[in-house]
């Protein structure tokens, strides 16, 4: 029992409160003991609904942040997962943008030296068209000293002759024609004038020493100044059959090239050409 004056423990069946002496009536105090008692369960219950309450609440709230959690990792997988994607797209992307600025590089490396060529041929252009320039400068410096004949024959050849580089000359075999005529130094068969022409040395008759002299290289197709046989540039021969060309890169030696056999035939000088021309043609008419 409990004393309600003191709320102390008694024991039962006593009629004062061993405390604090309150008289003690059973049946009042068991009815005041009943209602407390109910007073303390319901007081229990109370907490115990207050504590289920705040635990089922607690509960809602962990499932719902769990369900928000789980959404945004969703969220964020599927973000990621269209990272990895797009990613992925732009990798593809980039890759075909490298094979295209591969490509570009190609191109441009190609135009690059599509234009070296250009201005290469512009250069021998120009080259030529200097060197045609220097050939009528040397005409006029010429005519003090040539004859009028002579003045004259180098004028027509100069309107009427193509001029041509050595390097392109040497494209084209040479005939066995007029060859010798004039002062010979070394006795190889090629005069003096014909070897400047050619670019062999007048006082050497075996200009690159390989024991053969050098008319027999010429006329056999191989160099007489290096090594090898000459490379022989058919396109040319078939393009400039029939036509005079002049050496612009020396003294303007005059070759024909005959259309008959497809040689070079030595005029000489300008003030000879016409001479060898008509006795060229008297010795290529049979030619077939």
């Amino acid at each position: 029992m409990i004393c309600f004056n003191c709320k102390r423990q008694i024991p039962d069946n006593v009629q004062n409160c061993p405390a604090c002496g309150s008289p003690i009536i059973p049946q009042v105090q068991i009815r005041k003991e009943v209602k407390f008692r109910r007073f303390q369960r319901w007081v229990l219950y109370l907490v115990i609904a207050v504590v289920f309450s705040g635990m089922t609440a607690y509960a809602i709230k962990i499932s719902t942040d769990n369900t928000q959690i789980l959404n945004k990792f969703a969220e964020t997988q599927n973000a990621l997962n269209q990272t990895k994607s797009d990613l992925d797209a732009a990798s593809k992307n980039l890759t075909a943008k490298e094979g295209e600025l591969a490509q570009a590089q190609s191109q441009v490396s190609q135009l690059t030296e599509e234009q070296t060529a250009l201005n290469q041929k512009t250069a021998d252009y120009q080259k030529m068209i200097e060197e045609q320039s220097n050939l009528v400068k040397q005409y006029n410096d010429f005519k003090v000293d040539l004859g009028a004949a002579n003045a004259n024959v180098y004028a027509a050849l100069v309107k009427l002759a193509l001029g041509i580089s050595n390097k392109d000359l040497a494209k084209i075999p040479v005939a066995d024609y007029n060859l010798g005529s004039g002062v010979d130094t070394d006795k190889d068969g090629l005069s003096d004038v014909v070897e400047g022409a050619l670019g062999t040395d007048p006082a050497k008759d075996d200009t690159n020493a390989n024991t053969y002299k050098d008319k027999q290289e010429i006329l056999n197709g191989y160099n007489p100044i290096g090594s090898g046989k000459l490379v022989f540039d058919s396109a040319l021969v078939s393009r400039l059959k029939g036509d005079i060309l002049l050496q612009v890169e020396h003294k303007s030696e005059a070759w024909y090239l005959s259309p008959k056999d497809g040689k070079r035939y030595f005029l000489g000088l300008p003030g000879d050409a016409v001479k060898a021309l008509e006795k060229l043609n008297s010795a290529t008419s049979t030619v077939q």
